[in-house]
C-alpha cells in the first residue's frame, strides 16, 4: 500500500472521529443515550482505522478483529498502543456502547486520546 494511501486512512480515522465529536456534543445537549452510544462507538471506529493502518504500514496486515489487532502490536514492540487500544475500547465500545454506562467526560477523554494519537502515527 502507498504512502497516499495509509495516509487516506489516517484521513478516514480523521473524518469518523469529527463525526463523533459532533454526535457527542448533541448528544450532551439533547440529553440522548442512543446519540452517546453511537457517538462513543463511532470514536472506537475511529480507532480502529487508525491502529489497522499503523499495522498495515508496519507488516503488512490488516487485522481481522480485536484480539489480532492486540496480538500483532504486542509482537512488534508496540505494547503502549496494545494497552491503550484495549483501555479504550473498554471505555467505548464495552461500557459506553454497549453497557450504556453514561460518563461523557471518560468518552470526551478518550476522544481526545485518539486525535492525538492519529496525529501522532501519521506524522511517522
Amino acid at each position: 500500500m502507498s504512502s497516499n494511501a495509509l495516509s487516506a486512512m489516517f484521513m478516514s480515522a480523521l473524518e469518523v472521529l469529527n463525526y463523533a465529536k459532533e454526535e457527542l456534543d448533541k448528544a450532551l445537549r439533547l440529553k440522548d443515550m442512543l446519540l452517546y452510544r453511537n457517538a462513543a462507538d463511532k470514536a472506537f471506529l475511529a480507532l480502529i482505522i487508525a491502529i489497522n493502518a499503523f499495522i498495515y504500514g508496519k507488516t503488512g496486515v490488516i487485522p481481522r478483529n480485536h484480539g489480532e489487532r492486540r496480538r500483532i502490536l504486542r509482537e512488534i514492540g508496540r505494547e503502549d498502543l496494545r494497552a491503550l487500544y484495549s483501555d479504550l475500547m473498554r471505555t467505548l465500545h464495552d461500557e459506553a456502547f454497549y453497557e450504556g454506562v453514561y460518563e461523557p467526560d471518560e468518552v470526551s477523554y478518550a476522544i481526545n486520546k485518539i486525535e492525538n494519537l492519529i496525529r501522532e502515527l501519521m506524522s511517522g
